[in-house]
């Protein structure tokens, strides 16, 4: 009977020490992003990375296609993947935008994302070539 008093805070401990270290992007995805997955397998993401995809999404814009961060110092960061502002010419010159406006709309911002993703895998958005979790293969089928 004495220990299950400590057996109680220790998880208690644990639980509020996983509250205080988790970050948005350990957040399950929003049915939102099933969408847009399903929209970049048409625009030519391969299946393979429908769960990266909707973990980059969710983290980046929460899935919202005009998401806009004006504060990245490279030209701001728009649409659902958060392409970078500096890519804006080179996605303008190989003609999958005309502006960076364009890239508010999901299958433009989806299609910049993939050719940058095909030339750099997933280090544009700061992380490592896998980023699935098992919540994430859960939640988008």
């Amino acid at each position: 009977m004495t220990e299950e008093p400590a057996v109680r805070r220790a998880a208690a401990a644990v639980l509020i020490a996983a509250t205080l270290t988790a970050t948005p992007a350990d957040a399950a995805v929003s049915p939102d992003c099933t969408r847009y997955v399903n929209l970049a397998r048409q625009v030519g993401w391969p299946k393979s990375e429908r769960w990266n995809l909707a973990r980059i999404m969710w983290r980046e814009s929460r899935c919202a296609p005009t998401a806009h961060n004006p504060r990245d110092p490279w030209g701001g960061s728009y649409g659902l993947l958060q392409i970078n502002g500096s890519n804006v010419g080179w996605a303008t010159r190989n003609g999958w935008i005309t502006g960076r406006t364009d890239l508010t709309d999901p299958k433009r911002n989806l299609k910049v994302g993939l050719e940058l993703w095909k030339l750099y895998g997933w280090r544009p958005w700061g992380t490592k070539s896998s980023v699935t979790t098992q919540t994430t293969k859960e939640t988008v089928q």
